[in-house]
């Protein structure tokens, strides 16, 4: 499978690192490039911003620290819901119920934007 990890510290490096272990495909993204290198270094694809990621793969999971940044990832300039591909969207943050239903209001807008299209 082709999965998109957004999001590489102490939680999502480990999960991710993981996932390319199992055999997964994996598109990887991190605001610190030192956090994608040794990721990049086992054969993962390094993107850039997250719609690069979106554009990529239909499966993304994030593992962020914030809301303010989960938001951003989500629905900012760049964010995944300017990508093409993506389908599934895993949040891993642990940023409480009310952020992840903010993120699905956002993303069935996006849904219905694509649809009309």
């Amino acid at each position: 499978m082709e999965i998109g990890f957004i999001g590489l510290g102490s939680m999502g490096g480990p999960m991710s690192r993981r996932l390319g272990e199992a055999g997964h495909k994996l598109t990887v993204f991190d605001t610190r490039k030192e956090a994608m290198e040794p990721l990049v270094k086992l054969g993962r694809v390094a993107a850039r911003p997250p719609a690069d990621v979106a554009d990529r793969v239909e499966t993304v999971i994030t593992s962020l620290p914030s809301l303010d940044i989960g938001m951003k990832v989500v629905s900012g300039d760049d964010g995944l819901i300017r990508g093409n591909r993506v389908r599934r969207y895993v949040d891993l943050s642990t940023t409480g119920s009310r952020a992840a239903v903010k993120t699905a209001e956002i993303l069935k807008q996006r849904n219905k934007i694509w649809r009309r299209m």
